[in-house]
């Protein structure tokens, strides 16, 4: 009587012969660590998980701590969304820059300061503008309160203060790229 195979049995059968090399296991791992870190900070952005939650996250997550500050790192620099209300997203930079120079913590607090105080300035410049405008039309009164979020004048300011406070994150990266290389490398000469 001819056996009845299962399809995890077929399945298994046809790829016994295959292996992942060297290579191909580094990568899988690295993905697999980008991966976890990507669910945890969506988790974090969308506030089912708080600050101390990622932080004992990212410690149970295996691999390198330099390799998981540097992919957290990236992961917040392309999740920074200029339109978009990015507090928590700023807090989890203390995270990577855990336990390393207080200027780098400083650097960073003076920049989340500066873009919030960029943003506020600008949008009372735009707001006067665009009742300027409304007032041009004959639209006034103490009722009227543009929204300014909808205009293409917030939107352009927005993406020129987004551009200069991507710029300063990269520039703060890369010092702290290099302090995280430093302290990884003397981390390891200690052992």
């Amino acid at each position: 009587m001819a056996e009845i195979k299962s399809s995890i049995e077929l399945a298994m059968e046809k790829t016994k012969n295959l292996v992942m090399d060297e290579e191909e296991r580094k990568l899988s791992a690295l993905r697999d660590t980008e991966n976890k870190i990507r669910a945890t900070l969506r988790r974090y952005l969308e506030g089912m998980i708080e600050r101390d939650d990622v932080e004992k996250e990212m410690e149970e997550i295996k691999g390198d701590e330099g390799l998981k500050r540097s992919l957290l790192l990236d992961l917040l620099i392309e999740e920074f969304d200029i339109g978009s209300d990015n507090t928590r997203l700023l807090e989890l930079f203390y995270i990577v820059n855990g336990g390393l120079q207080e200027s780098l913590k400083k650097e960073l607090a003076t920049l989340k300061n500066k873009f919030k105080e960029e943003m506020e300035k600008r949008g009372m410049i735009i707001r006067e503008r665009i009742a300027g405008r409304l007032r041009e039309m004959g639209i006034t009164g103490d009722g009227v309160e543009p929204n300014i979020e909808e205009w293409d004048e917030w939107k352009e300011g927005q993406e020129e203060a987004g551009a200069v406070f991507k710029k300063r994150i990269a520039e703060w990266k890369n010092k702290l790229t290099k302090t995280l290389g430093n302290k990884d490398s003397s981390e390891g000469t200690d052992h």
